[in-house]
């Protein structure tokens, strides 16, 4: 039997075969028909038990009167106010403690989600970086690497190399979002050739130049004493940039990335992908990310040892 069913035969408002129908229906079923009979004991507390109700004397009296001085005037929203407003300490003591106990509360969850924030917009960096590598390479079949009579240049200068081949321009993109303000935003990318000149000319500008916040794989020894760049076609699952190690400005140390306060880094590999790595431990044959096998910054001994160094440092390790 249906709501609006129940409410009509409680009320009387169903007859003749209807009516037969449901009385059938609540004579089958023992649950419906305590269903019905709850339903009219609750309608019947509501009707009019006919008792009379004697009205205070006077009343009608004093209400016309109180609606024809009312009517006189217009309320405002001060007829509507307490002619007195109490105040207690207490509740004031009450009020800042609800305060205090909801910012408390708030600034967790706002410091959480800009954290999220600014690691989405690190992924995103190296997903965009990730692009200029690919068309990099779909051209050259290598990884940007400067050529051996420059082996000595910073490692930060692919992205003066990916500047010289047209397929990167907006250096924000080397600013890590989680390490705090970013000194360089908004400088230039040069040429790779004219990066040799600003050394010897103006080191403070150099040194700004290739100061970016990713770490760039060195590649490694194609034969003793060979070190090249990483070959495209083998580089689907060998780290290509990551957040910038710790480090002194001489040697790698001990942690994660200082990028994201030692919690880990996020990692572009070679077919694009971008993955968050809470060690240093990347491949069974790669233990640790920011050095070779031999624990030294220098070019892997094999194409599956990364290494990858801070952007100011040398392609052929310190």
């Amino acid at each position: 039997m249906k709501a609006d069913e129940m409410i009509d035969y409680v009320l009387g408002q169903v007859d003749g075969a209807e009516r037969e129908r449901l009385d059938r229906a609540l004579h089958d079923d023992d649950e419906q028909s305590v269903r019905v009979e709850r339903l009219r004991q609750s309608i019947y507390r509501l009707l009019d038990d006919g008792t009379p109700f004697e009205h205070p004397p006077g009343l009608a009296e004093r209400t016309v009167t109180f609606v024809a001085r009312n009517r006189r005037r217009s309320r405002s929203l001060s007829d509507f106010v307490p002619v007195r407003v109490p105040f207690r300490w207490a509740d004031f003591a009450v009020a800042a403690g609800i305060f205090v106990a909801g910012v408390l509360t708030l600034l967790p969850a706002v410091q959480r989600s800009r954290e999220r924030m600014n690691q989405a917009g690190c992924v995103f960096n190296l997903q965009q970086l990730g692009n200029s590598f690919g068309q990099y390479a779909t051209v050259n079949q290598l990884m940007p690497y400067p050529p051996s009579s420059q082996a000595d240049a910073p490692a930060g200068s692919f992205a003066m190399m990916l500047h010289d081949a047209g397929v990167l321009d907006d250096a924000k993109l080397l600013d890590c979002p989680c390490n705090g303000p970013c000194p360089h935003t908004g400088h230039e990318l040069v040429g790779f050739k004219d990066l040799e000149h600003i050394r010897r000319t103006d080191p403070t500008r150099y040194q700004h130049l290739v100061s970016f916040d990713y770490a760039y794989n060195i590649g490694y020894h194609h034969a003793p004493q060979h070190p090249g760049p990483l070959d495209f076609e083998h580089s689907s699952q060998i780290p290509v940039l990551a957040d910038q190690p710790n480090h002194d400005g001489s040697r790698i140390k001990a942690g994660n990335s200082p990028n994201h306060a030692g919690r880990g880094q996020n990692v572009l590999f070679g077919d694009g992908s971008v993955r968050w790595s809470r060690t240093r431990h990347v491949g069974p044959r790669d233990p640790d990310l920011y050095l070779n096998n031999e624990h030294q910054p220098r070019p892997g001994l094999h194409q599956g040892d990364s290494v990858l160094v801070p952007s100011h440092a040398p392609f052929h390790g310190w």
